[in-house]
C-alpha cells in the first residue's frame, strides 16, 4: 500500500496594524490574553484539508510567524485592514520558492492586485474549492482562481480545528451556524459572499461542535442569529443543556419574540450586537437598510431586550451622504437616552466587492491611503458634508465622551439597576477570578476618579443585594475599563493619527465638481 507524500501546510491570519475599540483587545489582556478570539476561517479550512498535511495555523495578533520557517504552501485569510500585511507575507513566501494562496473577502474581491502577490486565490466559501487547490498543488497544475456560481450546501460542517490553536492565548471561539443574509446593505459584503437565501446547519451538528468545543465562551458569527426564529429556537432548547456564555448578532425584531428572547437568555446569551448604523432616517434608505426604523420601535425593542439580562452592543456608522457631524451628538444622546454603554461607532468606509465602493469609486472619492486604515476611525472616504479632519476629531470627541467613567457610570447605573441581569455567566477558574478582583480593586478603588469609585460601590451594592450576580457586575466594569483604556491610547496617538488625516484631507466633496 503506498503512503502518500506528506506536505506542510501554514495558515496564517495577518497582523492589522490599526486596531479599534471594539476588538477589546484591552480585555482580553485582563484577561491574560493576546485577544478575544482568531479568525474561524482558520481552523475550518483546517478541517478541510487532508491528513497527509502537517498544519500549522498562525494568527499574528497572537504570536510570530517563525523566522525560518519555510512550509510546502501557505494559505493566508485577508481583511482590507490586513490586505497589506497579507501581500507582504505573500511576497515573503513566495521568494522562499512556497506556493502561495489567499482567502478572504480582500482577495476575493482584489483579484488581480492579489495575484500579484500570491499564487492563487481561494474566491469566496473554501468548501470543496480549497480541497481542489490542494489536489492540483500536488499535481502542479494549480489555477489562479478557484471560484464558484453556485454555494456550497452547508447542512454539516466538520468541526473547526481548535487543537492547532493556542487556546490559552484567546478567551473565546467563534462559531456559526448559517450563511447567507437576505438584505443587500450597501456597505456590507454578507450577501456578496454568500448570498441572499440563508442555509442552516442540522442542530445536531451544531451541537456536536460546541461539545468539541475546548472553550465555554462562544460568539456566534452569524450575521443575524434569529432571523428564522423557529430555527432559533429549536437551537437555544438544543444548548440550554451545554451552559455555555455567548454573544451573538441579530436584529432588534428579536425584541418581538417574548419566547425567543426568552430562551436565548436560558441558553447563556449575554450580549447581543445590533445593526442601527444610523439614526438618520434618509442615511438608512441611502445604504439600503430599509428594515431599520427608530423612534417607538427602537426603545421598546431596547427595554425588552435589557430585561432579559442581555446587554446590547450598538452599533453605528457615520459618513453617508445625508449625515452631518450632528449624527455624532444624536447617537451619543441616544446612548444615554436608552442606557446603551456598548456603543460600537465607526466611520464609513467601503471596502472592496460592497456598492459603496462602487459608487464611492465611480465618483472618484475613494482616497488613496493604505486599505488597513479602513478599521473604523480613520475616514478612508471623501464625504458630502464633512471633510476627513472633522470627522475624525469629531468621531474621536464622541468615542471619549462614550466611553468617559461619567458617561459609563451614568448608563450603569441605570441599566444594571433593574435587577434583570441577576443570571450568572460561565464558570471561570479561580486563578482568573484572584486576578480579574485584583484588576477591578486597583482600577475602581484605588483611583482618585470619583466615578471610578462610585460606579464600583453602586455595583458592589448590587451584588451584596443579590440584583445582579458577580461575573455580571464585574464582567461590566472591566468590559468598560477595557474600552477606555484603548480610546486613551488613542487619544496618545492622536499626533500621529492626524498627521495620517490630514495628508490625505481633500475637504467635503461637490457633486459635480
Amino acid at each position: 500500500m503506498s503512503t502518500k507524500h506528506r506536505y506542510s501546510l501554514y495558515l496564517i491570519s495577518p497582523l492589522q496594524r490599526f486596531v479599534n475599540y471594539p476588538a477589546h483587545s484591552e480585555l482580553a489582556k485582563m484577561f491574560g490574553k493576546r485577544r478575544l478570539m482568531i479568525p474561524l476561517a482558520l481552523p475550518t479550512v483546517a478541517a478541510l484539508t487532508p491528513g497527509h498535511y502537517d498544519i500549522r495555523i498562525f494568527d499574528e495578533e497572537i504570536e510570530d510567524l517563525p523566522a525560518n520557517g519555510k512550509p510546502d504552501i501557505v494559505g493566508i485569510t485577508t481583511l482590507a485592514a490586513t490586505g497589506k500585511r497579507a501581500f507582504e507575507l505573500g511576497d515573503r513566501y513566495r521568494a522562499m520558492g512556497v506556493k502561495v494562496v489567499f482567502g478572504g473577502p480582500y482577495a476575493s474581491f482584489m483579484q488581480e492586485e492579489a495575484l500579484k502577490h500570491g499564487d492563487c486565490i481561494i474566491a469566496g466559501e473554501a468548501e470543496g474549492k480549497w480541497e481542489q487547490c490542494l489536489a492540483d498543488f500536488e499535481n502542479g497544475c494549480m489555477k489562479q482562481v478557484y471560484e464558484s456560481q453556485t454555494y456550497v450546501d452547508y447542512t454539516t460542517q466538520k468541526p473547526p480545528r481548535w487543537d492547532l490553536v493556542k487556546m490559552n492565548r484567546i478567551f473565546q471561539v467563534a462559531i456559526q451556524v448559517s450563511r447567507g443574509c437576505p438584505f443587500n446593505c450597501d456597505f456590507c459584503l454578507v450577501s456578496k459572499n454568500f448570498g441572499r437565501k440563508m442555509r442552516y446547519r442540522e442542530i445536531g451538528n451544531v451541537v456536536e461542535e460546541i461539545k468539541a468545543a475546548p472553550s465555554k465562551y462562544f460568539f456566534f458569527v452569524d450575521d443575524n442569529l434569529t432571523i428564522n426564529k423557529k430555527y432559533a429556537k429549536e437551537l437555544m432548547r438544543a444548548i440550554i443543556p451545554l451552559k455555555i456564555s455567548w454573544g451573538c448578532m441579530c436584529s432588534l425584531d428579536v425584541a418581538t419574540d417574548d419566547e425567543l428572547l426568552g430562551l436565548m437568555a436560558e441558553a447563556g446569551c449575554f450580549n447581543i450586537l445590533v445593526g442601527f448604523e444610523s439614526l438618520n432616517p434618509d442615511s438608512l434608505d441611502e445604504s439600503q437598510k430599509h428594515h431599520n426604523r427608530g423612534g417607538k420601535i427602537y426603545a421598546e425593542a431596547i427595554n425588552k431586550i435589557h430585561a432579559a439580562g442581555i446587554h446590547i452592543n450598538a452599533s453605528f456608522v457615520v459618513g453617508f451622504d445625508n449625515d452631518t457631524l450632528e449624527e455624532f451628538d444624536r447617537i451619543f444622546d441616544f446612548s444615554m437616552q436608552h442606557n446603551l454603554p456598548n456603543v460600537n461607532l465607526h466611520l464609513l468606509n467601503a471596502p472592496p466587492g460592497t456598492e459603496t465602493h462602487r459608487k464611492f469609486n465611480e465618483e472618484g472619492r475613494l482616497l488613496s491611503c493604505d486599505p488597513e486604515l479602513g478599521v473604523g476611525h480613520f475616514p478612508t472616504l471623501q464625504y458630502m458634508n464633512m471633510s476627513q479632519i472633522d470627522i475624525f476629531d469629531k468621531y474621536m470627541e464622541t468615542i471619549a465622551k462614550l466611553y468617559s467613567f461619567d458617561t459609563i457610570r451614568k448608563k450603569g447605573e441605570a441599566l444594571l439597576g433593574n435587577g434583570a441581569f441577576t443570571r450568572p455567566g460561565g464558570e471561570i477558574s479561580v486563578f482568573m477570578k484572584a486576578r480579574l478582583s485584583w484588576i477591578t480593586f486597583k482600577e475602581f478603588v484605588l483611583t482618585a476618579d470619583p466615578d471610578r469609585k462610585k460606579l464600583f460601590k453602586f455595583i458592589l451594592n448590587l451584588i451584596k443585594t443579590k440584583r445582579i450576580a458577580i461575573d455580571k457586575g464585574l464582567g461590566f466594569l472591566l468590559s468598560m475599563l477595557g474600552y477606555n483604556r484603548h480610546i486613551r491610547a488613542h487619544q496618545r496617538n492622536m499626533d500621529e493619527y492626524r498627521r495620517i488625516v490630514m495628508e490625505q484631507d481633500k475637504g467635503p466633496w461637490k457633486r459635480n465638481e
